[in-house]
């Protein structure tokens, strides 16, 4: 059981004023029992919420599942969503451009295809503020899922030590090691992620999670109930194998990510000497094992980032962009186009690409590397700005409520950590695009929900 310094709040579903009058009316004497009966409901929706999360990072499948039923639940509950007019009616253009984005598509079924990857998240977002409301629910499903990362990251250490040039030859050649090394990404741990820079990902959403909740716990300690029953060495352990995780990974981002949350953390708590000294501690360490180990068998020289193929998938996403900038070419279309320009600019790589071994700056891709890049030229600039300013909307309401200080400090340390998270979201995808995997996605949306949710309840100035 996890006992925090927020109160428990009772979630009560209110209708449009007109059928609430007729409900009153005609079922006043039975009203105790359907209010009642409600708050039972959103929390056995937030329990399968949180085992739908966790099971979606061992258990891909069944934790698609899990949100989906969710999302269509409680669609079908409400019959509205959780949002504000502005915040769904943003929403709604943005899912009319894509749609229309797709029908003016060089390749439309591929176009048609890639609005998974938009769409149902759209939606889930669109009702999930509904069991995310209260401080309590926040803080228990950020600590769940840095919980649930512990195993993770355990295993990306073994792996990091099982590919690592310092495992005798004699341990090489025993089967399952083998299998482990012939992995891709040589020197770099991936776990049960198809590429390492989608673990990374995940895992600084979670280190940004967990250090909001550390700013929490810190400031619930002078609740001697709460300082004795909160699972504090798990979120330690958790919040700190993700920063073992993320090196493990041998991701530039990531560690990049990572380095700027914890300057983030030590910036917001410099009053606090234990967790400033934490911040830069886990800075020092950082920077100290890149130097040391270098980061994935690439050392830090400035050669290796000079010569870093991301500038030529830049550079093809910018020509897309000037020949098709409104509509774009239609979601999925840029890894479609990209082959011929490649060839066309670097001959080279022909002879490279018809080699056993393909050198990384003539290897086909399927994105530019960069998230807005990607939206820009299969969905066009229309798509772009619209996304990227309804997200700074969301962002800009929770940061001016964090400067105006309407907050408990403990609220503003759970806010502070979903900020923290979503700003890894953000950092991330100025390097690499993960919506692709189907977890960081939904964590992805799941932050910006939490987010929301934490915005909505401060503005109203709801502490529950």
């Amino acid at each position: 059981m996890v006992i925090t310094c927020s109160s428990v709040s009772t979630i009560i579903y209110l209708p449009p004023r007109s059928a609430l009058d007729k409900l009153t009316r005609a079922f006043s004497s039975f009203s105790p029992q359907i209010m009642s009966s409600t708050l039972p409901t959103l929390q056995s929706y937030y329990w399968l919420l949180q085992v739908a999360l966790v099971g979606l990072l061992y258990l891909s499948y069944v934790g698609i599942a899990g949100l989906l039923t969710i999302t269509l639940s409680l669609f079908a509950k409400f019959k509205r969503t959780a949002l504000d007019p502005l915040t769904r009616n943003g929403l709604l253009w943005m899912t009319g451009l894509l749609l229309l984005s797709c029908v003016f598509a060089e390749n439309r079924p591929e176009a048609f295809l890639q609005l998974a990857n938009f769409l149902p998240y759209f939606l889930y977002f669109a009702v999930i503020p509904f069991v995310l409301r209260g401080t309590e629910r926040l803080e228990r499903l950020a600590l769940t899922l840095v919980i649930a990362t512990i195993p993770i990251n355990t295993i990306a250490l073994i792996e990091y030590l099982l590919r690592s040039e310092f495992i005798p030859r004699s341990i090489r050649r025993i089967p399952f090691i083998r299998w482990v090394r012939d992995r891709p990404h040589a020197g770099r741990s991936m776990v049960m992620f198809d590429h390492p820079n989608w673990l990374a990902s995940y895992l600084v959403l979670i280190l940004g999670l967990g250090l909001g909740l550390i700013l929490y716990h810190s400031l619930c300690q002078r609740s001697a109930l709460s300082s004795q029953l909160s699972p504090k060495p798990l979120l330690y352990l958790g919040t700190f194998f993700c920063l073992v995780g993320i090196f493990c990974t041998g991701s530039r981002n990531g560690l990049i990510v990572a380095v700027s949350q914890l300057a983030l953390l030590a910036l917001c708590t410099r009053s606090n000497r234990t967790l400033l000294s934490a911040g830069l501690v886990g800075i020092t360490s950082i920077l100290a094992g890149a130097a040391w180990l270098g980061i994935g068998r690439r050392s830090l020289s400035l050669l290796s980032w000079l010569n870093d193929p991301r500038q030529r998938t830049w550079g093809i996403a910018i020509d897309l962009i000037r020949e098709r900038p409104w509509l774009g070419w239609g979601l999925g279309n840029y890894k479609l186009q990209y082959p011929a320009r490649l060839l066309a600019q670097y001959p080279k790589c022909i002879a490279e690409q018809q080699s056993d071994t393909v050198n990384v700056l003539c290897a086909n891709v399927t994105h530019p590397h960069n998230f807005w890049l990607l939206l820009a030229s299969e969905a066009g600039l229309i798509v772009a700005i619209g996304f990227t300013l309804w997200v700074g909307y969301l962002c800009f309401r929770a940061v001016k409520l964090l400067i105006s200080k309407q907050l408990t400090p403990p609220d503003s340390a759970i806010l502070l950590g979903y900020g923290f998270a979503f700003w890894s979201c953000i950092v991330f995808a100025f390097f690499d695009v993960t919506l692709y995997d189907a977890r960081v996605n939904a964590i992805d949306w799941t932050v910006l929900a939490g987010l929301y949710a934490a915005t909505e309840q401060g503005e109203r100035g709801d502490r529950s």
